[in-house]
């Protein structure tokens, strides 16, 4: 069942209790009112035959005079006696049961009850007379009533249904006008799902809720366009990147399969040759599936102790390079993945490894969630700073050196990622000196 449908059913089920509760009511009300006035009624009568019993010498048939001038020909009226003797009666005797003879009896004030009588529904009062051991049974059938909460019950019944029926028809037509919105974010989803093409944003202006949706849905097509955009930039690139060692490595593959006779010196280099390019694509894979991984799909954020973490950083690199590594730290902690904050602190260090002159130091320093490295190299040009975190971009004086150019790249990918940002500061000493930094954890 679609939306509108269910909408529709939902406002004709809620209109339909409206109408049947409120229907139910007003007959319960009219019912009772109907009754009071048939009661009041055989209270009036009983008021002017109450005297009769003092006018009967010994039962016998209702005789039109002994009530007088004004006999009450809207009731049926029967006397009887504590032994249940019809001393009057202008009807067929009138059942007595035991509580009429109660009645009688003085031990009841009065009784009013509906009876079925000869197939007619009846109402009947019985009270006690002035004459001792006798009372009156005053009836008057319920037919008028009964037809006309007959009448109100049709008229119920109509009002129902034609409640019901235009409920669901005003429901279906409201909820139409409610799922519009819907369904045009449904074509559009529909349409990018097919098409392919995020760049077409739905166009509905409202200030609701479905304005809301619609808001995020255009941003989801965003994001979305955005990261075509960065996965096409990042697929080009790295195409770019990877066809200069594979090109060498097919180069001085088929030298060697030319060459029938090669001395070893001469194999022993473009041995070397092709391990190197092997080693730079093999980094370049690494660092190219690094900065592809989905923040959503990264390790789970901990607390961790970032002075600790980069301690064992830069203890891994002083075994690797003879370069001195100067170290000063103070305790800080941090939420992020340990694994990529090492990544971040390795690539840093080792950019600063590769610019730094073998008689320098480079400087290393925690504190406050900061992580600051230092080198004494050839600087980074003011107009370049920017640009040396993008993916693949390498420096003029860096082209001629080993490296993919991802590395400070992945270190802004993983700062971003964890709430953090990296950047290139001034200082007065010559080289370059990078800026890590991430929130404190709380």
């Amino acid at each position: 069942m679609s939306f509108r449908a269910r909408v529709a059913v939902l406002v004709a089920l809620v209109v339909a209790i409206a109408v049947a509760s409120v229907a139910g009511s007003f007959l319960y009300m009219a019912r009772g009112q109907a009754v009071d006035s048939i009661d009041s009624k055989l209270r009036l009568r009983a008021n002017e035959v109450t005297q009769l019993g003092e006018k009967l010498g010994r039962p016998q048939e209702f005789d039109r005079r002994l009530f007088g001038k004004y006999s009450p020909d809207d009731v049926l009226v029967q006397v009887f006696d504590v032994k249940g003797r019809i001393w009057a009666s202008n009807v067929e005797p009138l059942p007595i049961n035991s509580e009429d003879l109660s009645v009688a009896k003085r031990h009841l004030r009065a009784r009013i009850t509906t009876a079925e009588i000869a197939g007619y529904r009846m109402r009947v009062l019985t009270l006690p007379l002035r004459a001792n051991g006798r009372a009156v049974m005053i009836a008057r059938p319920m037919d008028e009533v009964d037809a006309q909460l007959a009448a109100l019950w049709r008229i119920s019944i109509q009002i129902f249904v034609i409640g019901v029926a235009g409920a669901a028809l005003i429901g279906f037509a409201v909820a139409g006008r409610v799922v519009r919105p819907v369904r045009r974010l449904t074509e559009a989803a529909t349409r990018v799902a097919d098409t392919q093409d995020v760049d077409q944003p739905i166009d509905i202006n409202r200030d609701d809720e479905f304005g809301q949706l619609a808001s995020s849905f255009n941003e989801m097509l965003r994001a979305l366009s955005l990261s075509r955009e960065q996965q096409h930039r990042l697929v080009t690139d790295a195409s770019h990147e990877l066809r200069t060692p594979i090109t060498s490595l097919r180069t001085n593959l088929e030298y060697m399969q030319r060459s029938s006779s090669i001395d070893d010196d001469e194999r022993q280099q473009v041995l070397d040759d092709v391990l190197f390019e092997l080693d730079q694509l093999t980094g370049l894979v690494t660092e190219l599936v690094d900065l592809a991984t989905d923040q959503h799909q990264m390790d789970e954020a901990e607390r961790i102790e970032l002075d600790e973490l980069v301690d064992a950083v830069v203890q891994r690199h002083r075994r690797r390079t003879s370069s001195e590594i100067e170290y000063s730290a103070n305790s800080c902690q941090i939420m992020a993945a340990p694994a990529l904050i090492e990544r971040a602190v390795s690539n840093m260090i080792d950019n600063a490894v590769k610019w730094n002159p073998p008689d320098s130091a480079i400087q290393v320093q925690v504190q406050d969630g900061v992580i600051v490295v230092s080198d004494s190299g050839p600087g980074i040009p003011i107009e370049e700073r920017e640009n040396v975190f993008e993916r693949f971009y390498r420096t003029e004086e860096a082209r001629s050196l080993p490296g993919s150019g991802l590395g400070l790249s992945i270190v802004r990918h993983v700062a971003e990622s964890f709430g953090g940002q990296v950047r290139i500061i001034d200082r007065d000493e010559p080289g370059t000196t990078i800026e890590l930094s991430f929130p404190p954890a709380g």
